[in-house]
């Protein structure tokens, strides 16, 4: 008997360790708050945004000086807006999985070209 609970509290811990890391892949991505804070990176068009919290983040670039925004997520899209303004953009989220995000209406475009941005979240070592 002295045997069995070590042996049960073994197995319960080892049981539950691949539900653990399941949980938290299912959670990095663009629509986790705590996950979207921190850099994320356009190489193609040297643009980057940081997310500061769940309200604030920064855009710069090549296109941009620093310029603090205002942000909100409402369903799939990314709302933004200057501080001072009440004039906001919309940002369709066009696709969000892991470390990279495609948002719609990004950048200016002429007629049928692309404007969408794909931004990929720094990672800290």
């Amino acid at each position: 008997m002295k045997i069995i609970i070590p042996i049960l509290l073994f197995l319960g811990i080892i049981i539950s360790l691949p539900s653990c890391n399941k949980d938290k892949d299912e959670n990095e991505n663009f629509y986790n708050t705590e996950y979207r804070i921190g850099l994320w990176i356009n190489p193609a068009k040297g643009d980057t945004l940081e997310f500061i919290n769940d309200n604030r983040l920064i855009r710069k670039g090549y296109y941009y000086k620093y310029e603090e925004y205002l942000y909100r997520i409402q369903g799939g899209n990314l709302f933004v807006r200057l501080i001072n303004s009440s004039d906001e953009t919309q940002s369709p989220i066009l696709k969000a999985s892991g470390n990279n995000v495609v948002l719609g209406n990004m950048y200016l475009s002429i007629g049928f070209t692309d404007n969408s941005g794909t931004f990929f979240k720094e990672n800290k070592n």
